[in-house]
């Protein structure tokens, strides 16, 4: 899990680090969707977009321009399993977004496939209890740690020069510590919020 862990940070880090020093054509943008693991244990999202790199190429005889844009996102994720746990999620994804951009209006289609990688709080709900030579004994503070690798895909379009609208799906593993991995998929709906020039 230690191993695990730096990974991570190391992840986060250095992409920040390269952020800064690269491509400046893109907008920070900050995600917040609505996101249910299997379709049915709901929960939110909130993440923050890093411009790494963003390429643009105009279709003038076509007006509209194509736009290839790569990010990093440092995400947080909460969902919760009625009557068994809450999930958290702190996870750095990175995502390529492949944009059909209309060249009059500036209204836009786009398609995101990105990996993720990131570490899972799973904490139980009510008393959980653990047999000893006395008889039971109450945990407190009793879950999990994991750690979770996964992909997925996100479709958005324009709703505003500010607003995108955003609908994906995604899997990932939660690899537990006594070595299983376990499945996960989430559905997700949710906006873009453009910020600041970056």
């Amino acid at each position: 899990m230690k191993i695990n862990t730096i990974t991570i940070l190391l992840f986060f880090l250095t992409t920040i680090v390269q952020a800064q020093s690269e491509n400046k054509n893109d907008y920070y943008n900050l995600g917040i969707n609505f996101i249910a693991e299997l379709g049915l244990r709901p929960g939110f999202e909130v993440d923050y977009g890093i411009p790494l790199f963003a390429k643009t190429r105009a279709k003038e005889s076509k007006k509209r321009s194509l736009s290839h844009q790569l990010h990093l996102r440092p995400s947080f994720a909460y969902y919760r399993f009625a009557h068994n746990s809450n999930n958290f999620l702190l996870t750095a994804k990175l995502n390529y977004q492949f944009r059909i951009v209309n060249s009059s209006n500036q209204r836009h289609l786009s398609i995101e496939p990105f990996l993720r990688i990131g570490y899972l709080r799973k904490a139980y709900i009510g008393e959980i209890f653990q047999t000893t030579a006395q008889g039971f004994e109450a945990l407190s503070g009793a879950g999990t740690n994991s750690f979770i690798r996964g992909s997925g895909l996100d479709f958005g379009g324009y709703l505003s020069s500010k607003i995108d609208w955003l609908f994906g799906a995604e899997y990932f593993f939660e690899s537990t510590p006594d070595k299983l991995n376990l499945q996960r998929f989430l559905v997700k709906l949710g906006t873009r919020i453009k910020l600041n020039k970056a």
